[in-house]
């Protein structure tokens, strides 16, 4: 059953940490997220940190047999430094205002470990993140919903400013009531400054 569905990445099209390949993986380099594309890499512009929010019209979509949506998102990335994938550790992926109604005050979305990730850079500022490990639980006391999801495998895009969960999987670890499976995250995040994924 699909129970979650959460960043449009492109558009995670837009979120996924992005790890560098070239023309050919003969040709592959070190990715590196970059403040500046004046070129093909960084040219000591580097950046360690990355933040994101939600796109400015958009929300985090939970898609489950009762769908929960968020009004606001906060994702926080840092690089553990370059290589082929790149490393990167995720601090921070808070979720608020989310809901089964109009109110969105019923539901929590919370992260229970911070996850890992690869960033694989497949062509100019264009990359996919796929999750290592992490833990996510959504709760909604009034429904009975306490449910636990493992992140690991689950892909983001990043590119363009942005970064794009689009109906990205998860595996559900435990939980009760509408607790399936797996389920599909959905959500679009704009970076907070420039970041663009280079070599």
């Amino acid at each position: 059953m699909r129970f979650i569905k959460m960043f449009g990445l492109a558009a995670i099209g837009g979120v996924a940490v992005m790890a560098f390949v070239g023309a050919t993986s003969a040709s592959a380099t070190s990715t590196q997220i970059c403040t500046t594309h004046t070129g093909l890499t960084c040219g000591g512009n580097g950046v360690s940190t990355v933040h994101a929010v939600l796109a400015a019209g958009t929300v985090l979509e939970i898609l489950a047999p009762i769908p929960v949506l968020c009004l606001s998102e906060l994702f926080e990335a840092t690089a553990l430094g370059l290589g082929n994938p790149q490393s990167i550790h995720i601090t921070t992926k808070t979720a608020s205002g989310c809901g089964t109604g109009s109110a969105h005050n019923n539901c929590t979305l919370s992260t229970q470990e911070n996850p890992l990730a690869n960033l694989l850079k497949i062509s100019l500022d264009l990359g996919i993140v796929t999750l290592t490990s992490g833990r996510l639980r959504l709760q909604c006391s009034s429904l009975g919903i306490d449910c636990i999801y493992d992140a690991a495998g689950m892909e983001l895009a990043a590119g363009g400013g942005q970064w794009t969960m689009e109906e990205t999987a998860t595996t559900e670890l435990g939980g009760k009531f509408f607790c399936p499976d797996e389920g599909f995250l959905h959500s679009v995040m704009e970076t907070l400054g420039d970041a663009y994924v280079l070599g």
